[in-house]
Formats: C-alpha cells, structure tokens, sequence
C-alpha cells in the first residue's frame, strides 16, 4: 500500500489508535532529547537554532506536550534530522523488512496530519520513505529550514495540495512528483474537498 489508498487502518479502536500515538510521540521525545545531548546542546542553544521557545522544548522532552507537526519540524531543522529518522524504529547493516503493522504512525492533533514511516532505518542506505494524508483545508507550515539541506521528492496519491519552498509554489495532483532540496521555509496547503495524500522520499547526506 505505498503508492495508493493510503488510509487510516480500520482494524484499530480508538484506544489502540491513542496508544500507538503515545508510544510514537514518547518515543520522538526521547530521540529530541538524546539528539540534542549528543550535539552539546543547552534548551536555549536549541531554542535559538529552532525558533522554538524552551519552555515548550522542555515540555516535549519530558513528554508532557504533544507537538504540532510545525514544531517538530523546527526542532528537527535545528537538530539537523528528518522527522522520519525521529520515528524510525528498526536499524540494521544487512536488510531489513518493516511490515505495515510496524510502521511507525504519527498523528498531529492540531493540523490533522498522519504520518507513517515506511522505510526502515539501515546503515547502507541514505533514502527515507514516509506516506502522509492530510484532511481537506488543512495547512501544515514549515518554517525553519533544515540545518542541514537534504533532497526530497513528494509523488502525489489522492487529492491535491500545494507545496510551497520559499518563493516556488508546485500543485501536486495524483501521480504527479516534484523534487526539491530542502533548504527554506516549506509549506503543504491541502486545495479541493477531498484529502491529500502523498509520498516523500528524502535523501539525507550521512546520517
């Protein structure tokens, strides 16, 4: 199911769905966390680098926060990581398999995002996959660009949404693709009645 009719699993409760969400924000918290310690970063140097005040840094560490989709991706620009590689749970040096079942899955409350990860983390490959849906009118923003630039495809699935990187703008329809490095503000702005869905596959420069 990678490349079409991306949707919610069926099969889950709403209990089970919450605590999927806990375990993958707890985990998210944690990796914040570590990434900043093993950089040398103090809560303020973090909340320079990322716009995020540290307060709220504080609170996600701690897990008594649930972020929205644009602070993760500020904390992430300013740790120079991608959110995928925040989720990700498997890493191996041979091959590996992640199963829909284990795929990471991530749900912004505010904006009404899903994301899942579908790649697994490896230590031979630079490429991650993640497949996202957002409801119709939904507007994710992100506005602090990565500390460091990476290469990111987006292959439209179902609906239409605007992709915006600075000044350039790009419609992405179904089977549509546009590639970009990642390197300024980027902004996902969901147009018509029906939700968008897409996959993005990032190529990051070393780990």
């Amino acid at each position: 199911m990678l490349f079409e009719g991306f949707r919610p699993s069926v099969s889950y409760s709403v209990r089970s769905v919450t605590i999927v969400a806990d375990e993958i924000e707890t985990r998210m918290a944690k990796r914040l966390r570590a990434r900043r310690l093993e950089l040398g970063l103090s809560l303020g140097d973090l909340a320079e680098l990322s716009g995020v005040s540290k307060a709220m840094i504080a609170k996600v560490e701690a897990g008594r926060s649930s972020p929205t989709a644009g602070v993760i991706g500020r904390l992430c620009a300013g740790l120079g990581i991608t959110m995928s590689a925040l989720m990700a749970s498997v890493e191996t040096e041979d091959a590996a398999q992640l199963v829909a079942a284990d795929q990471p899955r991530w749900h912004d409350r505010s904006t009404g995002l899903e994301r899942v990860a579908v790649s697994p983390r490896t230590g031979f490959s630079a490429v991650e996959i993640a497949r996202l849906r957002l409801e119709p009118g939904a507007v994710v923003d992100y506005p602090s660009p990565p500390t460091v630039a990476y290469a990111q495809h987006i292959v439209g699935v179902a609906g239409r949404v605007r992709f915006t990187i600075g000044a350039s703008q790009f419609v992405i329809e179904a089977g549509d693709c546009v590639a970009a490095r990642i390197d300024r503000p980027t902004r996902f702005e969901v147009l018509g009645r029906r939700p968008a869905e897409y996959v993005v596959v990032v190529e990051r420069e070393g780990r």
